[in-house]
């Protein structure tokens, strides 16, 4: 009785399959990646350490390298032995969260463009690029609220061009200003001449004040703020997960903490920078600071993202 073909050729059909099964992975993949695109973000994943692994439906687990955004209804499970920490797209909570455990997270659309929540199409579409500032000083940190009593003070500086920098007290004009000379970015706080005591106070207005070295004319100046719980001792992290995650947590809630978020991103290694969630983070960012520059730059990225 002949034999046939699947028991004469029982490699081929194995591998007939295989490439099905892969072919309509991949296709499935690329159903679900368009599916997605306009869907809010309910989290990010943000790696500790090179060993975090995740695990889709139907899917192996795989490294986790990177931040990742987990979108609303998308269920993945982070495996055995895997600790990473989870931010909450809405409200900027980060938790550290331990394997293994199920991942099922809903968010709702918000009502305005949110730059950590809203579909990233959504976000592209609402943003105007302006203009350059021209000569304009763009001042980085601190800007706004910030945390740390003793910011380290950042700006878009000019080749071969120093600036003096001047903190002044609004509130109290018979206080002389903290200043430096000649110098360039960054400069702590404590490190400006002053009578006055090295920190900023808590829960304290602030006006900073830069110009080009022994101009009449002001480049650039800034309004900010000292939170209620500001305190000497608050230090920008050191570490990637860290760092985005100190970044996330300044622009979820208002009033944002635009400097310290900038201090933080501009901190991060160049892939985790260009990371769905470091590339929202620096749209949102660079848009507040008027960084035209930086904002394009963020463009270019955010269009040229695969997202999962």
């Amino acid at each position: 009785m002949p034999s046939s073909i699947s028991t004469r050729y029982p490699l081929l059909w194995l591998g007939l399959a295989i490439i099905l099964a892969t072919t309509t992975g991949i296709t499935g993949r690329s159903i679900i990646r368009k599916k997605t695109l306009n869907t809010p973000i309910a989290a990010y994943l943000i790696p500790t350490d090179n060993t975090a692994r995740i695990k889709f439906p139907w899917w192996p687990s795989t490294q986790l390298a990177l931040p990742r955004a987990l979108r609303s209804g998308e269920r993945l499970t982070i495996t055995a032995g895997t600790s990473l920490k989870l931010i909450h797209a809405d409200t900027g909570v980060t938790e550290l969260v331990t394997g293994p455990i199920q991942l099922f997270l809903q968010q709702k659309q918000p009502s305005e463009t949110n730059a950590l929540v809203s579909p990233l199409p959504e976000i592209l579409s609402s943003i105007n690029t302006k203009p350059g500032t021209g000569n304009a000083i763009i001042i980085t940190s601190p800007v706004g609220v910030t945390r740390y009593l003793n910011p380290l003070i950042t700006w878009v500086a000019r080749d071969d061009t120093t600036y003096d920098v001047a903190v002044t007290d609004p509130a109290d004009a018979f206080v002389p200003p903290r200043v430096a000379r000649g110098v360039r970015p960054p400069i702590a706080l404590a490190d400006l001449e002053t009578p006055q005591r090295r920190q900023l106070g808590v829960d304290r207005n602030y006006i900073l004040v830069i110009r080009e070295a022994n101009s009449s004319t002001i480049g650039g100046a800034s309004r900010l703020l000292t939170t209620t719980n500001a305190q000497l001792k608050n230090q920008l992290p050191s570490s990637p997960a860290d760092l985005i995650a100190e970044a996330a947590t300044a622009m979820a809630k208002l009033p944002a903490r635009t400097g310290d978020a900038w201090l933080a991103l501009s901190r991060l290694p160049s892939d985790w920078i260009r990371s769905e969630l470091g590339i929202r983070l620096r749209l949102r960012v660079s848009a507040e600071l008027n960084y035209t520059e930086e904002l394009n730059c963020a463009l270019i990225d955010a269009r040229a993202l695969k997202t999962p």
